[in-house]
């Protein structure tokens, strides 16, 4: 999260003054310090309209979209901006940020990616790498449930076959039992009366 906080306002002051709908983002950026995460996200809205262009517009609009728990739009913001090849720190923030959101829409190995490409452009960030490092360890415990569910399905499976084979073994030797009643019945003796 620290990335969120620090990089949303500090891409505003990089990218200039004289930059269309400077106005907007700044207005923005207020609404996104007070919370107001619905008002920060129109005006960033507004300052994209007026330059589509504007990685400091559509970053923080991503922002306030996670700010209200909008993971999945968040990460299509994310992905519409550009490589940044001159700003190794903006790179791998838009990548940690990406794999924040992933991880709350609980797509681990999307997530998983993404920490690893911010670990690529930042190998120092502690923050990504321990992220990672829960996320991997999330990843892992879901495929040991899944596994763990599918053996006791399995085995639940033998079960009812094992005893299945059971109640026809006791039906074969309950009817070998009457057969052989039947045929004493049929071999005694007539009394004579």
């Amino acid at each position: 999260m620290k990335l969120y906080q620090t990089l949303a306002f500090l891409l505003w002051s990089v990218a200039g003054m004289a930059q269309k709908g400077e106005n907007d983002i700044s207005r923005g950026n207020e609404y996104y310090q007070a919370g107001q995460f619905d008002l920060a996200e129109k005006y960033y809205r507004t300052a994209l309209k007026k330059d589509p262009a504007s990685t400091t517009a559509a970053y923080n609009l991503a922002n306030a979209l996670h700010g209200q728990k909008r993971f999945k739009e968040a990460i299509g913001v994310l992905q519409t901006i550009p490589p940044q090849k001159q700003n190794a720190a903006l790179q791998a923030a838009i990548h940690y940020n990406t794999g924040v959101n992933h991880t709350r829409e609980r797509d681990l190995e999307a997530s998983i990616a993404a920490y690893k490409d911010a670990l690529r452009f930042a190998p120092d960030d502690k923050q990504a790498r321990e992220n990672l490092q829960k996320a991997l360890r999330e990843l892992r415990q879901e495929q040991q449930q899944k596994q763990q569910q599918q053996n006791r399905s399995s085995m639940s499976k033998s079960e009812a076959q094992r005893k299945l084979d059971q109640l026809q073994q006791k039906e074969r030797e309950i009817q070998e039992r009457m057969n052989r009643n039947r045929s004493r019945e049929g071999q005694g003796m007539a009394k004579d009366w």
